[in-house]
């Protein structure tokens, strides 16, 4: 018995900026819609606590780390975005960040914003021109 037929729409898992840099998995300018529901620098580990139903169930798993650091991934971010060897960041994106590193400093804001400016650059690629973007 054959399976349904696809639509053509995907669900991926993962970091999402491999995923959007892969460019056999997304096409520039192929997309109709990106869902992204950032972390937002809370400072809090998050768990995902799995639940039996009718028992008493105290298994849990960290989900995600919501906490910023200046680090070796911040560190080559600014510098893939100070470089642009790629061309693949507008003049502003350079020079925003540029700012914010003179203001903040390299503490974990920056870091933070550092690896949002990287994603939203990658979404602002895949997504169809005529598509109107939320933030």
């Amino acid at each position: 018995m054959a399976g349904p037929k696809s639509n053509g729409n995907k669900l991926f898992y993962g970091d999402n900026l491999d995923i959007l840099r892969d460019k056999r998995k997304i096409k520039d300018e192929s997309v109709d819609l990106c869902y992204i529901d950032p972390p937002f620098n809370s400072k809090r580990n998050y768990n995902q606590i799995y639940n039996r139903v009718g028992k008493e169930d105290r298994a849990q798993a960290q989900a995600f780390i919501d906490t910023w650091v200046w680090d070796d991934r911040a560190i080559a971010g600014y510098d893939e975005i100070l470089s642009n060897a790629q061309g693949r960041f507008k003049p502003q994106v350079v020079e925003l960040i540029k700012g914010l590193h003179a203001v903040l400093g390299e503490e974990s804001l920056l870091a933070y914003l550092i690896s949002m400016a990287l994603r939203i650059t990658e979404i602002h690629r895949v997504l169809k021109p005529e598509l109107a973007r939320f933030v």
